[in-house]
């Protein structure tokens, strides 16, 4: 059960209640799966995004061909990004990580570490805090939905 906590908490949580498991082994586990998770995609990813990285710019030097600066595009999914940063920030895409999957939240937390933040400490206990938050309120909710 952790390790599905790991990806997917808003499923697994509610599933292992209703399945009958002990609340307080759904706490642990949720908490620890998806505290263990986060860590796991921060540091995994960063790792695969610096060695294609590394490799992109290796390849690039072997085109020996001169190439202009390219002049940045606003399109509009840029814009609709710019916008949702400026307007929900680290601490809105941190409260709806448990909710969308971990990879994917995580990813994006990362991302927003690199381009504004620069202080990953910050963003592992953001995520882990809220992580653990979310496994209560899912567990509450679940035991009161499995006694009506």
């Amino acid at each position: 059960m952790a390790l599905l906590c790991a990806v997917k908490p808003v499923v697994v949580i509610p599933s292992s209640i209703f399945a009958g498991v002990s609340p307080y082994q759904v706490i642990i586990a949720g908490i620890l799966g998806g505290c263990t998770g986060i860590v796991v995609y921060m540091y995994g990813m960063d790792f695969i995004i610096h060695n294609i990285q590394r490799l992109w710019k290796k390849r690039k030097k072997k085109n020996t061909q001169a190439e202009t600066k390219k002049k940045a595009i606003f399109t509009p999914r840029n814009r609709m990004i710019v916008r949702m940063m400026l307007k929900y920030g680290l601490k809105g895409i941190v409260i709806i990580t448990p909710l969308l999957t971990l990879p994917l939240g995580v990813f994006i937390a990362e991302r927003i570490n690199d381009k504004f933040i620069h202080n990953r400490k910050k963003v592992l206990f953001y995520l882990c805090s809220s992580m653990t938050i979310w496994t209560f309120i899912l567990t509450g909710i679940s035991i009161l939905i499995k006694l009506f």
